[in-house]
């Protein structure tokens, strides 16, 4: 079954998403852009920005690498998790949707939920939130704006809720509502976005090509005598001149916090790297034994009733 499975990996804002045709699987983070089909090719266009193309086995090893958080900046990351099962939500919910990637997929959590527990514990405390969240700590941030409403404004929320006074911007209003319902969270309508330079810290989860804040913005957010601004979106939303010194932290900065891994975290990944190794090759076997038996039942059978000889 791994047989027809095709990956196709863009950096990430590179996804050509107008030509993308339905019913196949998409994630999209802040590092890359995944599209998962079976047996089809899933664009309307054959002339696609830059990207590895990864078929099978060698797919199916991608994305349990991806999903570990291997091909993470910050190694062993769970944020990926996280994301991962957003977009099998929406997915699965589609009416376009292929159930062999959907069986692929619920396979996929299996054996990476195998993998993390067995090889990964502790391997990375650090992620995104966590390093984030450190930053307005140190600045003893007690009211945090947070720009975004996916599984990485939710993650920030979780971090900071304890100690912070929470506000949360963005667009999609449906999302907003139920995260301010659910972690008991200030709202700031999204046509109030501009007017956030009034408060001193602020974390941005939004990713996109269009720049939301430029100069106008951090020359006023600028003048707070205590401040943060962190940017974990990609692509960037905005435009500065500002750096670190100012207490502006984009998401190179992020990830040059959490690229350090230890010899012996390092021994764990390779095992880990390793077991993933087996563990494809097995659900292959697994996957294709499953079809075999399938056929099987449905094949009729010839057969001869003793009683009439």
């Amino acid at each position: 079954m791994l047989t027809g499975l095709k990956l196709w990996n863009f950096t990430s804002g590179n996804l050509p998403t107008e030509e993308l045709c339905p019913s196949h699987f998409v994630l999209t983070t802040c590092q890359r852009s995944l599209v998962l089909s079976f047996n089809r090719y899933p664009f309307t266009n054959t002339d696609l920005p830059d990207h590895e193309l990864h078929s099978g086995e060698a797919a199916y090893l991608f994305l349990l690498e991806t999903i570990c958080g291997l091909k993470s900046k910050l190694i062993g990351e769970n944020e990926i998790v996280g994301q991962f099962k957003e977009a099998y939500k929406i997915y699965a919910a589609s009416t376009l949707k292929d159930t062999k990637l959907l069986t692929i997929l619920e396979k996929l959590f299996k054996d990476a939920k195998d993998i993390r527990t067995q090889y990964l514990i502790g391997i990375s405390q650090k992620t995104y939130a966590s390093l984030t969240r450190r930053h307005f700590q140190k600045a003893k941030a007690n009211h945090v704006v947070i720009l975004g409403s996916g599984q990485l404004a939710e993650d920030l929320i979780n971090q900071f809720k304890k100690k912070s006074e929470i506000s949360i911007c963005a667009r999609n209003s449906a999302r907003v509502s139920l995260l301010a319902a659910t972690h008991k969270i200030n709202v700031i309508p999204w046509e109030k976005r501009h007017e956030i330079h009034n408060h001193a810290f602020i974390a941005i989860t939004i990713g996109h090509s269009e720049i939301l804040f430029a100069d106008d913005f951090f020359r006023q957010w600028n003048q707070h005598p205590n401040r943060v601004f962190v940017d974990l979106g990609s692509p960037s939303t905005i435009s500065t001149n500002l750096t670190l010194s100012d207490g502006l932290f984009r998401l190179e900065d992020i990830f040059r916090e959490g690229a350090v891994v230890e010899g012996q975290k390092q021994k764990q990944i390779d095992l880990a790297r390793a077991a993933m190794l087996t563990i494809t090759h097995k659900r292959k076997a697994l996957l294709e034994d499953k079809i075999l038996k399938s056929k099987a039942l449905l094949t009729p059978q010839n057969t001869t009733d003793v009683r009439y000889l």
